[in-house]
């Protein structure tokens, strides 16, 4: 099938990079990755990845990234454009892009291609700014289970008549006198960019003074995870579903939470899926459908006596902010939490395995 030839032809290549790490590791002349781990081991029989997978993978984008630089470079020529610009018109703006399936056994699989896909970033309420000169501003214009205001520590006055300082004026939260409290950890220019300027996390008062609930410290008997037919689903894409999702999410003093990222097609990529579990029900949110709405989710993830789940979160969390101005105050990460203890294994796969059986 599809799907075992395609787990075959990774583990193959992984053996094949593997080897060809390792004899560059021999040679005299590449000291660069001397000191570096295997790309790939094996287990259970198996090949999988390895720490020195990633130093590989960055090394690859660094040179990627240098040819995309190139095509660009090439791409804005007037003879590029010339050439390109009848084809362009023939494609229009937004092609219907081709969807292909191709049959497996643990169902089909959904190949998607196009001269040019329909972008769904262009329909987001708030538009993608890819400009170096822009200034990262926070979504949020209120802010649940705050500690200290919202504009507490927002720059003075010294950049009220920067872009910075209009957004923030349009976005209703700047302060009007421009003045700053004392011990805020205030934003200031920053030196060399005219109209740029450091925001403080808004929740960094929060985080520094979160104190886990008592509960969460006491011992208790593991609860063994529902059975998968006894988990009532829901995929969540109208304001009427997020509302009762949320609603069923401020029952609960435990929310599983992880994150479908794209950056295919998209420089700085963004979030398609959010996945939310309880106890007793699974939620998947079309975070393209909803996303002006899931600042709303902050009622559940900067609650400081609920608990967040998640695996592996350093890009979910920053997802999180950048996309929908969401931010979370108290979790529990299980990837760090698996090298604290110690484990052989450090995946979600391995974890489940281990204690779900």
């Amino acid at each position: 099938t599809v799907d075992r030839r395609l787990a075959r032809t990774g583990e193959r290549v992984l053996h094949a990079a593997n080897a060809l790490w390792m004899q560059g590791r021999g040679d005299p002349a590449a000291r660069a990755i001397a000191g570096v781990d295997d790309v790939a081991v094996t287990h259970d029989g198996a090949w999988q990845t390895a720490p020195g997978f990633r130093a590989v993978v960055d090394a690859v984008d660094t040179l990627l990234e240098r040819i995309d630089v190139g095509l660009d470079a090439v791409l804005k020529t007037d003879a590029h454009r010339h050439r390109t610009s009848a084809a362009a018109k023939r494609v229009g703006a937004q092609s219907a892009p081709l969807v292909t399936t191709v049959p497996g056994a643990r169902g089909d699989f959904r190949l998607v291609h196009a001269q040019n896909m329909p972008r769904p970033q262009l329909a987001f309420a708030d538009a993608v700014d890819n400009s170096p000169s822009t200034p990262f501003v926070w979504k949020l214009r209120s802010k649940p289970h705050a500690r200290v205001p919202l504009d507490h520590g927002l720059p003075s006055a010294a950049v009220a008549a920067t872009p910075l300082g209009r957004h923030l004026h349009a976005l209703g939260i700047a302060r009007p006198d421009g003045v700053t409290p004392p011990g805020s950890g205030a934003a200031t220019p920053v030196s060399g960019d005219a109209g740029l300027a450091a925001l403080p996390h808004p929740y960094e008062f929060e985080i520094r003074n979160h104190e886990p609930p008592a509960w969460l410290l006491d011992s208790v008997v593991p609860q063994e995870p529902r059975a998968w037919d006894a988990t009532p689903f829901a995929f969540v894409d109208t304001r009427a579903q997020l509302d009762a999702m949320l609603a069923h999410l401020d029952t609960a003093r435990e929310v599983a939470i992880d994150l479908e990222h794209h950056d295919y097609r998209s420089f700085q990529g963004f979030t398609c899926l959010v996945q939310l579990s309880t106890r007793t029900h699974d939620f998947v949110v079309d975070a393209l459908a909803l996303r002006a709405d899931l600042h709303e989710l902050n009622a559940i993830t900067a609650d400081p006596a609920r608990l967040k789940v998640f695996h592996g979160a350093e890009s979910d969390i920053v997802w999180l902010q950048r996309d929908f101005g969401v931010y979370v105050v108290g979790m529990f990460d299980t990837y760090h939490a698996s090298h604290v203890l110690n484990m052989p294994h450090h995946s979600l796969a391995h974890l489940l395995a281990e204690y779900c059986g």
